[in-house]
């Protein structure tokens, strides 16, 4: 069990480039945004849920053992799982940009991505997800935020 869990963890560090496979069968827009603001928030973190499974999925390996048995594979476990959520999750800090379209009007986006804090204008591409670019500014002219 331990084994396969050590392999897998190194197995998901081998993830290809490529385009996203979220993106297959659906319509995939872009326009572009002027950015309003962008300001660094904290992710929810479920390190403490992969904690609590990964223990109770030690505990569970080692119940024909004696006592200490079950401990330390509670506790290898515990670390395993925690170490996994960790790593599945990445870092916890995102980044809340709010932008305005003449379209859309005012609308947040949160991703991990880190754009320059001079970016005034981005490309916004939804699909499955939200991803966004930054952009040169003379894109952004015909938003309503920029023609006052």
């Amino acid at each position: 069990m331990k084994k396969s869990l050590i392999a897998l963890l190194l197995l998901s560090g081998c993830a290809s480039q490529g385009i996203d496979r979220d993106d297959q069968g659906h319509i995939i827009k872009h326009y572009y945004a002027t950015v309003e603001s962008i300001e660094k928030v904290k992710l929810s973190s479920e390190v403490g849920s992969g904690i609590m499974v990964g223990a109770g999925v030690g505990l569970a390996e080692d119940l024909d053992g004696n006592t200490e048995d079950m401990i330390s594979g509670a506790i290898a476990g515990a670390l395993v799982g925690g170490l996994f959520t960790a790593l599945f999750e990445g870092g916890n800090t995102a980044y809340q940009y709010t932008l305005n379209d003449a379209e859309n009007g005012e609308f947040i986006v949160i991703q991990k991505k880190k754009l320059p804090n001079s970016t005034r204008c981005v490309r916004v591409k939804t699909g499955n997800k939200v991803k966004l670019e930054a952009a040169n500014n003379s894109f952004c002219i015909n938003n309503k935020s920029t023609e006052s």
